[in-house]
């Protein structure tokens, strides 16, 4: 499994210029990246009913459970995961091994859009975080090691030390 790469501000620009981009195309109410554990590490769009900590780690826990009932029935190529509501749906995308993107948007708005358009934005974060790992390969965060409760304190920007 891929650690997490250590962003530079530069990088989390270009990734919130994807989620607001996905949340602007789709219509949806808001889309989170979110690390493999379930740690939010940025998100775009309209407030998400709850915590939206608390939201992304349910939903890296539910893509975990519905990935290994995949392997389980060998099926090894698992991508994504929908969850249909009567408000609301959740697309829940793998984009590498350490890293997804959840997308909450109304049930008015197709599903089908949602995915599609979610498929520019997968390939924009993979390859963020692809540059981060080859600016500072073996470079990692561990967010659990860390005990961050909220690890957007990790991405902020910061004035160079004096």
């Amino acid at each position: 499994m891929k650690g997490f790469p250590q962003l530079t501000a530069e990088d989390n620009e270009q990734i919130e210029l994807l989620l607001k981009d996905i949340v602007s195309r789709s219509g949806a109410l808001g889309a989170l990246m979110v690390e493999r554990a379930g740690y939010l590490i940025q998100r775009a769009g309209g407030e998400l009913p709850g915590d939206a900590r608390e939201f992304a780690s349910l939903a890296s826990n539910a893509f975990s459970a519905a990935q290994e009932m995949s392997r389980r029935l060998k099926e090894n190529f698992f991508t994504h995961l929908r969850v249909s509501g009567t408000g609301f749906h959740t697309l829940i995308r793998h984009v590498d091994d350490s890293c997804l993107l959840v997308v909450v948007f109304d049930t008015r708005i197709a599903p089908e859009k949602v995915e599609s358009e979610a498929v520019a934005t997968v390939i924009g974060i993979y390859e963020r975080l692809e540059i981060a790992r080859q600016r500072a390969p073996g470079a990692t965060v561990d967010f659990a090691d860390a005990d961050a409760e909220d690890v957007t304190k990790f991405f902020r920007r910061t004035p160079p030390p004096a």
